[in-house]
């Protein structure tokens, strides 16, 4: 029962009656490929496509000329397109060559892309290091044509400084075994001049307007001592509505479609190989507004069946996105749901995952089960929670994934020794140790991020939990690593809550979970009253906090308060907590409702008088109007242990969707 004092959801306005779940998929499969960076991320792509690759292709991360082209070499030779460094063989890249048994490594580009050292380290680990470079990315993407595609009656031809357009044809070149060769906007380089010629290229296809490759290109290419012809020119107003001109015009192999940001250039690049080996397509998209080019492609295919896989973190795709990927709707609302541990561990929290109605994103987004807590020794390191092994962890994280949801773990303070959270707080030391396991952590079971539910502080602590939250945030925003803090609901008028500062807090976060309820303690009352509910946003908005970060809950429990005498002016009440299905299965008269809508009713027992308050529709549907009222990012509930009774479940599923989808 004191796990109770731990999170939260929240619900709306209309009375909804109990309904059975009848939710049939409507959305598309969507998988998404993605590392800690960019680097890693290549990397995953190479494992999803290869088993073994005796040769692979090598390019830089940091600039994208000299590897613009080389999707077509890593069709030609049969292996990935990695990423490194410009300075060093990253040691992911050197890890999966060793996976892969590869012998020979082309390298793209110059010793300003790829130094000297880095062919030694291929060296050192017996692999033959082979340079295709020019001096410029011009002279480089002829030297890579010479060996992907020795003799070619035809080629693709873009704009070197411009790598969009290069993107949106790579995996299709790829497949076709087409070379991709560069020019500058208004005139063509001496070096694509030259390998035109010795490819024997007699048409060209030109990707992008008139804005990256001027008309009189035609020109040029036509007075060529061996005359090129431009055949065709496939183009839009933007990069992205070239993208989609591009996809709809050569025959893909649509499936499964490839989806990557738009606004840099490595997924796509590493990518694009992946794609090559089914002449899937790459769909290109901004950071935020997708174009009606791309909407509408995105619709055509979703409607004929086609599964989205997407190359990158949420720091490139972000939730937004990747919900009008999958559904065509833009999800303005988070659905954060908490499993209880202590409850047959982490068996118990994956039956409670597994309770969720088809398909799983109609209801919830994040997954956060309780697994983690700061060890009493207040040194920094985290102890285990619920779990039996590691291995839990790993199958959890992969049935949570395999339903398109992501993974947060909860970390908590202890509360056996509360003052543990002051000392690890106010060291830096102690704080660097609690990152670096909260990282490998996460990193071990393939977490999407992590939840921090830190409570029993005292209120000097304040100014030292916002430092380790920025210096948290700092750590794993770069990493596509989601971070949410729950923090104790307040309206300032709690002289024992000030560690909690919302609006310093929320400048480190990307939710922050305000933990709206177990409002009543010592004697019987409602978890949540709605008018403390609003009391507590208004303090929040009151003091600057961005409220599209705020995720607001309530609890799916209700509590049984009892004591076993009345009449005194003061009685000792005990509690114990249900769900709405156990706690109605008491009710012996009428249901009557408080000031905020909230259910409770009397009984007494063997044990003494009790009064018991839960939830149920109505109350549930009047808190969610507080969605749209304070215009919050969405929703955390504590917890789907409640839910599993089906009875509980056909009332609350319905509402989830409802007012969050």
């Amino acid at each position: 029962m004191a796990l109770l004092c731990s999170f939260m959801i929240i619900l709306s306005s209309t009375v909804i009656h109990p309904i059975l779940v009848q939710a049939e998929p409507t959305e598309s499969v969507t998988n998404r490929i993605y590392g800690n960076t960019l680097y890693d991320t290549a990397v995953e792509i190479s494992k999803q496509g290869w088993d073994n690759a005796p040769v692979a292709v090598l390019a830089t991360g940091r600039n994208f000329p000299d590897a613009l082209t080389g999707t077509v070499l890593a069709q030609k030779v049969k292996g990935p397109l990695l990423l490194t460094e410009s300075d060093h063989l990253n040691p992911s890249v050197s890890a999966e060559l060793k996976r892969l048994g590869t012998q020979e490594v082309y390298l793209l580009g110059g010793t300003a892309a790829l130094n000297d050292g880095i062919e030694q380290s291929l060296k050192d680990q017996g692999i033959l290091p082979k340079r295709l470079f020019g001096w410029d990315q011009y002279g480089t993407a002829a030297g890579i044509a010479r060996v992907a595609t020795p003799s070619s009656d035809q080629a693709f031809l873009v704009n070197g400084e411009h790598f969009p357009d290069a993107l949106s044809i790579s995996s299709y070149a790829a497949a076709k075994g087409i070379p991709i060769l560069l020019t500058r906007a208004d005139s063509l380089p001496p070096e694509t001049a030259q390998i035109l010629g010795e490819l024997g290229v007699s048409q060209v296809t030109l990707i992008g307007g008139t804005a990256v490759i001027k008309d009189t290109l035609e020109e040029q290419l036509a007075k060529l001592p061996n005359p090129v012809k431009v055949t065709a020119r496939y183009a839009g107003y933007d990069q992205y509505e070239t993208n989609t001109v591009v996809l709809n015009q050569f025959p893909f192999e649509t499936s499964g479609v490839y989806v990557a940001t738009g606004e840099n250039f490595p997924d796509a690049l590493a990518g694009a190989a992946l794609a090559g080996k089914s002449k899937a397509p790459i769909l290109l998209l901004p950071s935020n507004q997708l174009g009606n080019s791309t909407t509408a492609y995105l619709n055509q295919k979703r409607a004929a069946g086609s599964a989205f896989t997407i190359f990158g973190g949420w720091g490139v795709i972000n939730y937004k996105l990747e919900s009008i990927i999958r559904t065509g709707v833009v999800q303005a609302r988070i659905s954060l749901q908490y499993t209880q541990g202590g409850l047959e561990g982490t068996k118990g929290m994956l039956s409670q995952v597994q309770s969720i109605p088809s398909p799983a994103t109609d209801y919830a987004d994040i997954i956060a089960p309780s697994w983690y807590y700061l060890d009493d020794t207040a040194d920094g390191n985290v102890t285990g929670g619920w779990d039996a092994s590691s291995s839990d962890y790993a199958k959890f994280s992969a049935t949570v994934h395999s339903r398109n949801l992501k993974v947060l773990p909860v970390i908590q303070s202890s509360w056996d020794s509360p003052k543990a959270v002051d000392t690890v707080m106010a060291s830096a030391s102690a704080r660097a140790t609690l990152i670096r396991e909260i990282m490998e952590r996460i990193n071990s079971i393939n977490a999407d991020g992590i939840v921090i539910d830190f409570e029993f502080m005292s209120n000097s602590t304040g100014p030292n939990l916002t430092q380790f939250m920025k210096e948290l945030y700092a750590q794993l925003h770069p990493l596509n690593k989601l971070v949410i803090e729950a923090v104790v609901a307040r309206t300032g008028s709690e002289a024992w809550l000030g560690e909690f500062d919302y609006p310093a807090l929320a400048q480190s976060v990307d939710y922050l979970h305000i933990m709206t309820y177990d409002y009543s303690h010592g004697v019987p009352g409602p978890i949540a009253p709605l008018d403390w509910m609003n009391k507590v946003l208004n303090y929040a908005r009151g003091q600057g906090v961005d409220m599209h970060k705020v995720l607001l809950g309530i609890p799916y429990y209700g509590v049984d308060w009892w004591t076993t005498d009345s009449t005194v002016p003061a009685p000792t009440y005990k509690r114990r907590s249900g769900s709405m299905t156990d706690l109605l299965a008491l009710s012996a008269g009428s249901v009557q409702r408080d000031a905020s809508q909230i259910p409770y009713f009397n009984y007494s027992d063997a044990l003494g008088s009790h009064t018991i308050y839960f939830d149920d529709a109505t109350s549930w549907n009047a808190k969610m109007g507080l969605l749209s009222q304070y215009g919050l990012a969405g929703v955390g509930a504590w917890s789907l242990f409640w839910t599993l009774n089906p009875e509980t479940s056909n009332v609350i599923y319905p509402i989830l969707k409802q007012h969050l989808r």
